[in-house]
This record gives structure tokens, C-alpha cells and sequence, in this order.
């Protein structure tokens, strides 16, 4: 069974400058047996047809009165999504929970429409994204995955910095496994370590352990790069999968650009040589408020599948043995933190920066440039004026519409 090329000629750069090269990102992708597809397997279109299916939407979406005043304040909103609910079947139940989302997605589609066209408002978009996927897999009481942002993961094949950060990561908690790999690890007689090919994190093995669902890259203007850095994430995911013995399974992501979303999906070749990177056509357009309705919807009914099929297969589910671990290993090594070293005795008034202590530098899994991505990003944030106070009124409206959500499930997290 073949396994990713752990470190031998992979490039040795950090993740993003792989994801910002072509040809960097071309070598990575030889190395972790990666393969873009134009034609994918029916499985494949089929179950994004399913995710993206919508037929029937709440009567009162249509017939009203909708359940809060704040979409008053939204009136091109609520036009066009009672518009676009009366050709659909209308029904007594709300499945999806679209009712208790309308709030944050009418906040959403109004923060989408005022700065599509605004080159330095990448954080409002972004922030505005991962609302809605929040919303759709974590922000609900009857949601069950973990939503994190710049989340840290270990990469498949670099030979150089072993750690990546992904915009927006959704991961599936299991205390089934964590609890059966724990026993385990007790009453393994070889080298432990071997365990961390388990887990997706940088650090390995830990108390919790986690699954990635989904994930998301969402800069404002490189779609390239949003799509390079997506399927190194991607191809953990399916590494990690695959590592613990899971059933196959297509793994999805997203990218966006400019308030507009596009799906990726990820699953193994029946032969389990490569991982295949299919790009779906349909997209969401964020800028239309059916649109981030039906994103809204499609991320719900990939909750709604993670934890149905996940729970069937953990009923069978056992550690891999020690064999299968073998074959299956994939995680970069980790480096260790340098340590600056000179022949002085430590008297130096330098404090360690240039003097005679013994002072730790910069580690080797440190990625610089996306270290800076971020801090540019957060500067926008300071510079927008909410973080000086400026309430605006989105933000009172915000405060209304989380107010509101408080009582169908727990509480939106401030998004200011």
C-alpha cells in the first residue's frame, strides 16, 4: 500500500511560499501523491448534489411573520428570500434550522454587498465566511463539530517547515477513539510515538483527539494560493483518515475570493496510491442572498452526514495495529528549536540577543511569511475602527439578532 514520501526530495521551503510557487507547489503535490481531476467519480458529484439540494424551505419563511424585527432593516433581503421561498415547497418544520440563521445571514449578505468591491476590508469578509460556517457546524446545540481559526496541522511531504495553518478548520471530537487509542497506547510494547500518525496537530498525540471535516482559505485576493494551501490541509485530512483505518471518504473544503465560495472535494483512489483534488463548478455567490442561504444549508447537511456516518462506523471501529501504523505513516518530522550558541561565558548585557546567553531563536516549524499574512490581516481589523469602540450599526443589529439566537441554541460568539 503506498504511503506520501515522508521528507526525501520535497521541497524544503515553507507552506506558503509552497502554496505561492508553482512549480514548489507542483513537487509537493509529486511527493504527497496529490492529483487534480477534471472528471470525478459519480460518488463524488453526487454527494455535493445531495449537500446542495434544496427543495422545500419553513412555511413562515414565506408566509410569515418572520420570528424577529431585525430583518426589517434588511428589507432587499427579506424581499428576495421570500421571493425565492415561494417556489419552493413549503413545510411546517424548519430542519436546517434556517429561521434561528436568518439574523447572521442577513448580517452576512449586508457585510458582503457593502465591500465587495473594497480592497482593504479582507478581515469583514473573512470573519463574515466563517459566520456562516460556524453557524452551520458549531454554533447550535444540536451542531457537534469544533470550529477553529488559524488552527495550526502538521503537513504531509516537507522536508522544511513541518507545520501549516489553515484559515478555517472544522474537526469532528471523537472520545470513542481517544478512549480506545489511550487503552492502547497502555499495552503497546512498541515505539509510542508512532501513535501520532493519528492525529492531525502539530504536536501529536493528545488528550483530545479530533478529525478534520472541513476546512477553508479565504485571502481576498489569490485564489491560486487559497487553493494550494486548501489541499495541503485537505491531504492531511485524507492522511489522517486513512492512518486510522476509516472507511474511505471524500473529504471537502472551500475557497473564497471576493464573497465568492467554491467547493473542493478530496477522497483516495480506489487502490489508495493518491488523493484526488476535484474543484466543483457551482459556486456561492455571496453577494445573493439565496446564496448564502444554500452555503448555509450545504455546510448544516455536511454536519448532519459527518455525525450519522461517523457514529455508524465508530460502532466497529478498533485501533490499527502495529503493521498497519507502519504502512501508513505520513506526518513531516518535526524540527527542533535552535538554540544560538556562542563561545562567550553568558556575562553579555544583551540578554541573549547577540551577547553570550544561550537563547532560543526562531524554530524551524515557524512559517515567517504566514505569520505576517496574519499580522496584516489583524491591522486591517485595528484600522476598520471597531476595535476603537465605533459601534456601527451592524453591530447593534448583532447584538440584537445573538440576543435572539440565545434562545434557540447557545450564543454566536461576539463577531467584533
Amino acid at each position: 500500500m503506498s504511503t506520501p514520501s515522508l521528507v526525501s526530495d520535497c521541497p524544503s521551503a515553507s507552506p506558503s511560499n509552497v502554496a505561492r510557487s508553482p512549480s514548489l507547489f507542483s513537487a509537493w503535490m509529486d511527493c504527497a501523491k496529490i492529483a487534480k481531476i477534471l472528471v470525478p467519480p459519480v460518488e463524488v458529484t453526487d454527494h455535493f448534489n445531495k449537500l446542495y439540494q434544496l427543495e422545500e424551505v419553513p412555511s413562515t419563511l414565506v408566509q410569515g411573520p418572520l420570528p424577529t424585527s431585525f430583518l426589517d432593516n434588511e428589507p432587499e433581503f427579506q424581499l428576495t428570500v421570500r421571493t425565492w421561498g415561494s417556489t419552493l415547497r413549503p413545510v411546517e418544520g424548519d430542519e436546517y434550522g434556517i429561521l434561528p440563521a436568518l439574523p447572521i445571514l442577513a448580517l452576512a449578505y449586508s457585510r458582503f454587498r457593502k465591500t465587495s468591491n473594497n480592497y482593504s476590508s479582507e478581515h469583514t469578509q473573512r470573519r463574515s465566511i466563517d459566520d456562516i460556517i460556524e453557524l452551520a457546524f458549531s454554533a447550535r446545540l444540536d451542531r457537534h463539530c469544533d470550529f477553529k481559526t488559524e488552527e495550526s496541522y502538521r503537513l504531509v511531504a516537507s522536508a522544511g517547515k513541518s507545520d501549516a495553518q489553515s484559515d478555517t478548520l472544522v474537526t469532528i471530537p471523537s472520545t470513542t477513539i481517544a478512549d480506545k487509542i489511550q487503552v492502547d497506547r497502555l499495552y503497546f510494547r512498541g515505539d509510542r510515538t508512532i501513535f501520532h500518525h493519528l492525529y492531525w496537530s502539530t504536536g501529536g498525540a493528545t488528550h483530545d483527539f479530533s478529525i478534520i471535516g472541513f476546512a477553508g482559505e479565504f485571502k481576498k485576493d489569490d485564489n491560486d494560493c487559497n487553493e494550494n494551501q486548501l489541499i495541503m490541509v485537505l491531504a492531511t485530512a485524507q492522511a489522517q483518515r486513512k492512518a486510522l483505518s476509516l472507511k474511505p471518504s471524500i473529504i471537502m473544503g472551500a475557497i473564497a475570493c471576493r464573497g465568492r465560495v467554491q467547493i473542493f472535494s478530496s477522497y483516495w483512489t480506489s487502490d489508495d496510491s493518491l488523493v484526488c483534488i476535484y474543484a466543483h463548478e457551482q459556486q456561492f455567490n455571496l453577494s445573493d442572498p439565496i446564496q448564502v442561504i444554500r452555503l448555509y444549508v450545504f455546510c448544516s447537511k455536511l454536519e448532519r452526514h459527518f455525525q450519522g456516518t461517523l457514529a455508524l462506523e465508530l460502532k466497529t471501529w478498533n485501533t490499527p495495529t502495529e503493521i498497519t501504523l507502519q504502512s501508513r505513516k505520513w506526518r513531516s518530522p518535526g524540527h527542533i528549536k535552535k538554540r544560538r550558541r556562542t563561545e562567550e561565558s553568558g556575562n553579555g548585557s544583551n540578554g541573549g540577543r547577540g551577547g553570550g546567553n544561550d537563547g532560543p531563536v526562531e524554530a524551524d516549524g515557524f512559517d515567517d511569511d504566514r505569520y505576517m499574512n496574519i499580522m496584516k490581516w489583524r491591522n486591517e481589523v485595528v484600522k476598520d475602527g471597531k476595535e476603537g469602540k465605533v459601534v456601527s450599526d451592524e453591530d447593534n443589529s448583532l447584538d440584537a439578532a445573538s440576543g435572539w439566537l440565545q434562545f434557540d441554541g447557545r450564543a454566536i460568539a461576539p463577531l467584533s
